[in-house]
């Protein structure tokens, strides 16, 4: 399976790129568990980008600076995110924080999420939406793989066919 980066409906699906189905294709159940899989892997990012943001006011607004800074200063901010995590974890990212499932699949917000909103983000400039055969193979091999017994979570599809 490639490497992929995880997104939702506001990216294109392409070959690098994954994408939920949307809502009117979910005619199966490996299709119902791939956007499920995906979810859970997006709530994953959007927790630890939220976490960044919410400290780092840097990443509050748009920065001004050369690329090349750019690059070093994420990765600083990466670095000490983890570094902060490992070390200090009660303080740093205390009970609460992020986003947690309770037993019924009830998403609870992470208090990160109310400082995200006075932060001014700009949007992210709405790409083609045109996908490629290959881009569509690549989402079926991993719904597919999501499916299989190397891939599959043993509750995963008791958990879809519940929530849905």
């Amino acid at each position: 399976m490639p490497y992929c980066i995880v997104g939702d409906e506001a990216f294109p699906l392409k070959t690098w790129i994954m994408r939920p189905y949307p809502g009117k294709s979910l005619d199966c159940v490996a299709k119902k568990v791939f956007n499920y899989r995906l979810s859970r892997a997006r709530r994953t990012i959007e927790n630890t980008f939220g976490i960044m943001v919410s400290k780092w006011r840097i990443l509050k607004t748009a920065i001004v600076a050369e690329p090349n800074n750019m690059v070093k200063l994420t990765k600083a901010i990466c670095v000490l995110h983890n570094f902060l995590r490992k070390q200090s974890a009660a303080s740093y990212t205390p009970p609460g924080s992020t986003d947690t499932v309770d037993e019924n699949g009830q998403i609870n917000e992470g208090s990160w999420r109310a400082e995200m909103e006075k932060a001014t983000l700009q949007p992210i400039a709405q790409s083609s939406r045109n996908q490629t055969k290959a881009a569509l193979r690549v989402r079926e091999d991993f719904a597919c793989y999501f499916m299989s017994s190397e891939g599959e979570l043993s509750w995963q599809v008791d958990y879809v066919l519940r929530t849905s």
